[in-house]
């Protein structure tokens, strides 16, 4: 039996008292249901500090789209929190991939950058560290 491999994993790490450091990572085509396992993490976590500041590193290495309800919960997960992300970086390997991020800066009240070296975007993501 074949089994098409698809998913959100994350990772939250606490930097001083209101920091987060988000990593996630978007496997295959992404589904309604990786949605409802994923949000109740991220939420939980955002619930329990007051005025978070999130850094996030999104791999998309391995991401090849959505499916249209999955699609509709990204877009409301970006409209209830995206003002609690100072920045949001994107790893991607294909042109398409920088593209989305494009589009997605215009409607994300965030500050929104693509790259295709993981270093470069963790290091863009920690400028802001004191």
């Amino acid at each position: 039996m074949d089994t098409v491999r698809h998913g959100i994993s994350i990772g939250i790490e606490q930097s001083g008292s209101d920091d987060f450091f988000v990593l996630i990572k978007a496997v295959g085509t992404l589904s309604h249901q990786d949605y409802e396992v994923m949000v109740p993490v991220l939420e939980a976590a955002l619930d329990s500090v007051v005025q978070p500041q999130v850094y996030c590193l999104v791999d998309i290495t391995e991401f090849n789209g959505w499916e249209a309800r999955a699609m509709w919960d990204d877009l409301q997960l970006g409209i209830k929190h995206g003002r609690e992300f100072r920045k949001i970086a994107i790893v991607g390997n294909r042109d398409w991939h920088e593209w989305m991020t494009k589009v997605a800066d215009w409607f994300t009240p965030t500050e929104l950058k693509y790259f295709y070296q993981r270093q470069e975007a963790v290091a863009w993501l920690r400028q802001d560290e004191s």
